[in-house]
């Protein structure tokens, strides 16, 4: 039974921990994307002013954003600056509960001030990131537990950092120290959300396109889908190989679901089910613009690591990245790093001593046990009182930068040290290094350390600080976790709910009718906008090549599109307008639908303003008027030569319009795809 509970109702700390960066990462990433439209796309200057939003949305839709109080672009560019600051500090893990929750309130707000922009990567985030929030996401690998870490053991000599021995489950449960994650609903509803997310996507993704494997060839064709990376891949890579693309891409979706919930005895299938959600992650985030959709589930990846494949890992330990450091004894600042350094190896592949006693070498072996063996002969007092060392198993000495060097080789992603070691950086690190250790002491006595690091004998903490054994917490302390337990197994139950009920919702589930929403869980799904309309690529890509394109002119007659700059083409391959990232595609795809018509004024009245990339500056560069177009091609069979007829669907025009031009040559409009929109 432990096994099952272990299994299904708890997620690993350092998992929980490895997510945090990763999903911290994708965060910065993606705000960083919507930082270069937020001209465009978050203040009163562009396509969507507040009050046009706000006047909108009213009695449509729940939806609330902290963005919507910031109106001019300087303001907009400050609320971004903040947003920054939360989603760093959740990423190094300070406070990492409160950062959490704002994290989440952030990436809601972004969603909501402009939802034409939102798309199933939102959606999926917003899920996992609330989801998560019910965990300790800063139990290991954060700020939070290293401070927790450095309290809790105090070493002041070299035997005590070598101590490599650690605390039961037991001890971390009742002290809730680094490393604890409890028996919770939330891991399980963790985990039915990824499942639910893959397995939606590909029961909804059941046209012809997906079933003959010609859906990645379709999708890479589509220019407001297939990313940069994409266009160059679809003409690099051969038919057969889209093909395979499309084929494993839809078996993955299926197959995750399957391997996240086999029963715990075959715990090696999260493993599996964490590779094939990275690989179907980076797959849909490099060859398409999905917004977080593909990198959000890659950065999911980490949860569903089991607790084994971290043993296992913690236990490859390897001779040649194993190095002792030999640091100041006498310096305080030379200790804690030391310490901080300690609780960064995970694979236990350093060993410390202290430059006091020469006369033998500490060395780790794979059982983790020290040994003595004789110090190599290079190493002196006077060397020791120059520089720290860094020897390897070999015997090799390393002083200065390469010492440092060499201490971050050894740890955890230490191969991100390498560069450190080319021609140039060694010599800025080395002089880096000499300023810092001529400093050392000064530098301890400012941090508030002391200058010597090592004790007298008869000090009170001469046991290595780990301080008196704990009995386990006071019973009032007992009490409060307890109600706040319950209290927390009673919010992820209701949200649980509430996404499995959205999720029937929106999706073509087996018996989806029989789950109910409700007022209650309809809110708890929508404000936060976890709307689950997992219908990517779904039923199939689309078959033809769409773009919108703005035919207009200058107050000198000159032609423009003021999407791209440009002159105006109505063809859609190659068309500058389809490049401009995923916050246009989706933006452009929904404003020349008749259900979106009512943002259209503010749309036209931003074109007017010259748009996302209009050049020229003055009077006579200024719009005088457009027509706005949606064109579209249709995509050729594999094999066939490229179409060249499309059709045109002119959406709605502005002041005295464009230039005409785009009629001419014979090509009228469809009688039947005119004027989507309500008439000006």
């Amino acid at each position: 039974m432990k096994s099952l509970r272990d299994h299904f109702l708890r997620l690993d700390a350092r998992s929980l921990g490895l997510f945090r960066i990763t999903f911290g990462l994708v965060l910065i990433a993606d705000l960083f994307g919507r930082w270069r439209w937020v001209r465009d796309f978050y203040s009163n200057e562009g396509v969507l002013p507040n009050h046009n939003h706000l006047f909108n949305l009213r009695g449509k839709q729940q939806v609330f954003s902290l963005f919507h109080a910031f109106s001019t672009e300087g303001e907009a560019h400050f609320a971004f600056s903040l947003a920054l600051i939360v989603y760093a500090l959740f990423l190094i893990g300070h406070r990492t509960r409160v950062f959490h929750v704002l994290s989440l309130l952030v990436l809601v707000s972004l969603t909501s001030r402009n939802i034409l922009l939102e798309n199933a990567g939102n959606y999926a985030a917003i899920a996992i990131l609330a989801l998560t929030a019910f965990l300790p996401c800063g139990s290991r690998f954060s700020l939070d537990s290293l401070r927790a870490s450095l309290s809790l053991r105090d070493e002041k000599r070299d035997t005590e950092l070598n101590d490599r021995s650690r605390v039961s489950e037991a001890e971390i449960a009742a002290e809730r120290r680094p490393g604890w994650s409890p028996t919770s609903l939330a891991a399980l509803a963790v985990l039915l959300q990824l499942a639910l997310i893959y397995l939606c996507t590909a029961l909804q993704q059941r046209g012809e396109a997906w079933r003959d494997g010609t859906a990645f060839y379709y999708a890479l064709h589509a220019e407001r889908l297939a990313s940069d990376a994409g266009v160059w891949l679809r003409d690099a890579l051969p038919l057969g190989t889209l093909r395979g693309l499309t084929f494993g891409t839809w078996g993955m979706q299926l197959a995750i679901p399957a391997l996240l919930f086999v029963p715990a005895l075959f715990r090696w299938t999260r493993g599996v089910a964490a590779a094939l959600m990275v690989l179907h992650g980076l797959i849909l985030g490099i060859f398409f613009d999905l917004g977080l959709f593909g990198w959000g589930l890659a950065a999911a990846a980490p949860l569903v690591l089991p607790g084994e494949l971290w043993d296992a890992y913690e236990r490859s330990w390897s001779e040649g990245r194993a190095r002792t450091l030999v640091y100041d004894a006498d310096c305080g600042v030379c200790l804690l790093l030391a310490r901080l350094v300690k609780r960064l190896d995970l694979r236990e592949h350093l060993t410390f001593q202290g430059n006091v006693a020469l006369d033998e070498l500490y060395v780790r072996n794979q059982t983790g046990a020290t040994e003595r063996v004789p110090m190599p002969k290079e190493v002196t007092p006077e060397l020791v009182e120059r520089t720290a060392l860094a020897i390897d198993r070999k015997g090799r000495v390393y002083t200065r930068g390469a010492a440092i060097t060499e201490g971050l080789l050894a740890l955890p992603l230490g191969w991100l040290a390498w560069p450190l070691k080319l021609p140039g950086i060694s010599h800025l690190l080395n002089a880096l290094y000499d300023v810092v250790a001529a400093c050392r002491h000064r530098i301890s006595e400012l941090l508030g350390r002391q200058a010597c690091g090592v004790p007298l004998p008869d000090e009170d903490d001469a046991d290595g600080g780990a301080g008196p054994v704990s009995d386990g917490p006071a019973p009032a302390v007992r009490t409060t976790r307890l109600v706040l337990g319950s209290l927390r197994e009673a919010a992820v139950l209701v949200v649980l709910a509430a996404v499995l009920a959205q999720t029937a919702k929106e999706n073509p589930l087996p018996g989806a009718a029989a789950v109910p929403q409700g007022a209650v869980l309809a809110g708890v799904a929508s404000w936060p906008r976890m709307l689950a309309k997992w219908d990517v690529m779904a039923p199939e890509p689309p078959r033809s090549n769409e773009v919108m394109v703005i035919d207009g002119q200058t107050r000198a007659s000159q032609p423009i599109d003021p999407l791209t700059g440009e002159e105006p083409q109505l063809q859609p391959a190659g068309n500058p307008g389809a490049r401009l990232g995923q916050l246009w595609s989706d933006y452009l795809d929904r404003i020349r639908r008749p259900e979106w018509s009512d943002y259209q004024r503010a749309f036209r009245d931003y074109l007017a303003k010259g748009g996302p990339q209009a050049t020229g500056t003055g009077r006579e560069a200024a719009l005088s008027g457009f027509d706005a177009y949606w064109v579209s091609a249709p995509t050729p069979a594999p094999g066939e030569p490229a179409s060249t007829s499309f059709e045109r669907d002119k959406l709605f025009s502005h002041s005295r319009g464009g230039t005409g031009r785009l009629g001419e040559g014979g090509l009228p409009l469809l009688p039947t795809l005119r004027h989507h929109g309500k008439p000006n």
